[in-house]
C-alpha cells in the first residue's frame, strides 16, 4: 500500500540506555524518537507488543495524518511499504562510556556520570531476534552510543550479526582504540566505520576533544583505511571552533594523505538548534566547499548527515521562496 513513512517507522529499532524506541531522528520540527519500551534494562521483550505499538502509527499514516512526532521529518516518503514485522534498521547505543570527552557530546554536561553509568547486557535480546529472524538485510545495524570498541559485547555482537548473514553494520568511533574486528569487517566490505577528528591540528582536536589523542586517530585511520573498506573520516562543524576555511582544507589534506576515500560532514547539535533559523553564511560557504572539492583530494565520496541535511534542505526551500 502506498503511503506517507519512512525506513525508521516501518522497520527501526534503537536501542538506548532506558528506553527502546522506533525512531532516532531529532532535529525536525516533531522531535521524532518515538518510544515502544519505557524503562528498559535488559529484560525479554514482548515483540508482539512492539509491533501492535507501532503498527498504530502505520495505520495513522495509511489514513492519511502524519504522526505529531513524524511532521517535518525529510525522511518521509510516499511509496509503497511491505506489511511485515522485522527490522533491517538497528541504533545500538544503550551504552554512554567512552574513552574521549568531545564537547558536544550529550555527555559533556556531566562526564563523570556517563562513564560509570551502569548499562544492560545487550547480547541476550539481539541473540533472541536473530533466532526469530526479525532482523534482516535491507538497512544498517549501528552502534552509536558511548565508544563501541570499550564495549564488552562488541566483538561478540559484531561477530553475530555478520554470522546471520548481515551485511551492512556501520560503527561510529572516536578512533583512539584499533580493533581488529572493525579492520576485518572493512576489508570484507561488511563493516562501515566512521571516525570523528574535527579538526586538522592538534591544538583544535584538544580544545574540541579534551585529550592529547591527535595523532593515535590520525595512524588508526590510516591503518584502518589499508582495509580498502568503506572507512568515513567525520568533521562535525563547531562555530567558534573549528569552523574556518584553512582548518577544513586541512583536514581533507590529512585524509587525503593517509588513503582516506570518504568523509562525512555534520554541524554541531546543540548550535543548530539554536541558530536554524538565521545560519551565517560562512557556514553555508564551509558546507559547500566540502561538497563542491571533496574530488579535487582524491577522495570518492561525501556524506551529509542530519544536521548537514536539513541545512540543505532549509537553504533549497529559502531559494524557492526567493
Amino acid at each position: 500500500m502506498k503511503y506517507v513513512s519512512c525506513k525508521h517507522l516501518e522497520h527501526g529499532i534503537a536501542f538506548f540506555s532506558r528506553n527502546i524506541e522506533c525512531c532516532c531522528i531529532s532535529s525536525h520540527e516533531g522531535g521524532g524518537q518515538i518510544e515502544c519500551v519505557h524503562d528498559y534494562f535488559g529484560e525479554p521483550i514482548d515483540w508482539d507488543n512492539f509491533f501492535a505499538q507501532r503498527r498504530k502509527i502505520r495505520d495513522l499514516h495509511k489514513s492519511g495524518e502524519i504522526y505529531s512526532k513524524c511532521k517535518g521529518c525529510y525522511y518521509l516518503e510516499e511509496r509503497d511499504w511491505d506489511d511485515e514485522d522485522y527490522f533491517c534498521e538497528m541504533l545500538i547505543g544503550h551504552w554512554s562510556h567512552c574513552n574521549c570527552n568531545c564537547i558536544y557530546c550529550y555527555t559533556d554536561e556531566d562526564k563523570y556520570y556517563f562513564n560509570t553509568r551502569e548499562f544492560y547486557h545487550i547480547g541476550p535480546v539481539i541473540q533472541d531476534m536473530l533466532d526469530k529472524n526479525l532482523i534482516r538485510n535491507g538497512g544498517e545495524i549501528t552502534f552509536g552510543g558511548g565508544e563501541p570498541t570499550i564495549l564488552e559485547e562488541f566483538e561478540d555482537l559484531l561477530n553475530a550479526f555478520i554470522s546471520h548473514g548481515i551485511n551492512n553494520i556501520r560503527i561510529h568511533s572516536s578512533g583512539i582504540k584499533f580493533s581488529p574486528a572493525i579492520y576485518q569487517g572493512l576489508s570484507e566490505g561488511k563493516v562501515t566505520t566512521i571516525i570523528s577528528i574535527d579538526s586538522s591540528t592538534p591544538e583544535t582536536y584538544k580544545r574540541i576533544k579534551n585529550i592529547n589523542t591527535f595523532s593515535k586517530v590520525r595512524e588508526n585511520i590510516e591503518k584502518y583505511a589499508k582495509a580498502n573498506g568503506p572507512l568515513y573520516v567525520k568533521y562535525v562543524l563547531m562555530p567558534g571552533f573549528n569552523d574556518t576555511l584553512e582548518e577544513i582544507q586541512g583536514w581533507l589534506e590529512h585524509c587525503q594523505a593517509a588513503g582516506v576515500k570518504r568523509v562525512a560532514f555534520d554541524i554541531e547539535d546543540h548550535w543548530f538548534k539554536a541558530n536554524r533559523n538565521h545560519i551565517p553564511q560562512h557556514v553555508y560557504d564551509l558546507f559547500d566547499y566540502v561538497v563542491k572539492n571533496h574530488s579535487y583530494y582524491g577522495l570518492n565520496e561525501y556524506q551529509l548527515y542530519e544536521r548537514a541535511m536539513n541545512l540543505r534542505e532549509d537553504r533549497k526551500k529559502c531559494e524557492n521562496n526567493g
